[in-house]
């Protein structure tokens, strides 16, 4: 995969550099909500069960369009991980994990039709992440923070994930607006080490807005 890399940007780079030139590449931003979650095999008997995580997503993305396709690379900051109730000492606990990372994400987007000034898309395409920062935090029933600890050596640094989903976008001036949805599959285990499991995968329902120019 590795060796792969270098070849793949110099291609992308030369796809950018010719579809600028003939006028077919746009940069945007984009950010919205994470809803996250994992995907644990077998399941934990002592959690009665994880619940969804919410968490800010963003980042910068550019595309390439060649008609009614595209090929959209994006860069992309995404708050991951679960929380779940846990008897701790005298009393149930909120305990969140908080996992940042920094997503490579490459899309190959189709516009379906056009109808009135909106072009409705679906897109599909494979994700990688470092983990960037990771911690356990547990609230009171409060909402209080009770105690933060690092957790970086129990999660493998980098996560494989197949990105899917789907939306509608109109232009305004010089300016395209975007509204999507999207689904984040784990396909490679997070876990490294301390946990007597055969997987942990994230997973993620998200919605963005984008602008680009």
């Amino acid at each position: 995969m590795r060796k792969l890399l270098p070849a793949f940007l110099l291609i992308l780079v030369i796809l950018s550099y010719s579809q600028a030139r003939a006028g077919r590449i746009s940069f945007g931003v984009k950010g919205g909500l994470n809803l996250a979650n994992i995907s644990v095999s077998p399941k934990p008997i002592d959690v009665a069960e994880f619940k969804m995580l919410r968490g800010l997503t963003g980042g910068i993305f550019f595309s390439i369009n060649f008609g009614p396709l595209a090929i959209q690379p994006e860069f992309m900051y995404a708050r991951r991980g679960t929380q779940y109730e846990a008897y701790i000492d005298d009393g149930f606990y909120n305990v969140q994990w908080h996992h940042d990372y920094l997503e490579a994400i490459l899309l190959l987007k189709w516009s379906i039709i056009r109808l009135g000034p909106t072009r409705p898309f679906i897109f599909a395409g494979p994700s990688y992440g470092y983990l960037s920062r990771a911690a356990t935090v547990i609230y009171d029933t409060e909402g209080a923070e009770m105690a933060r600890v690092d957790s970086r050596d129990y999660f493998k640094k980098g996560e494989l994930a197949a990105v899917f989903g789907g939306g509608f976008e109109f232009r305004a001036g010089l300016a395209k607006f975007c509204l999507e949805g999207r689904y984040h599959l784990g396909l490679s285990s997070v876990a490294l080490s301390g946990f007597e499991v055969d997987y942990i995968k994230n997973n993620s329902l998200t919605v963005l807005a984008s602008v680009s120019f």
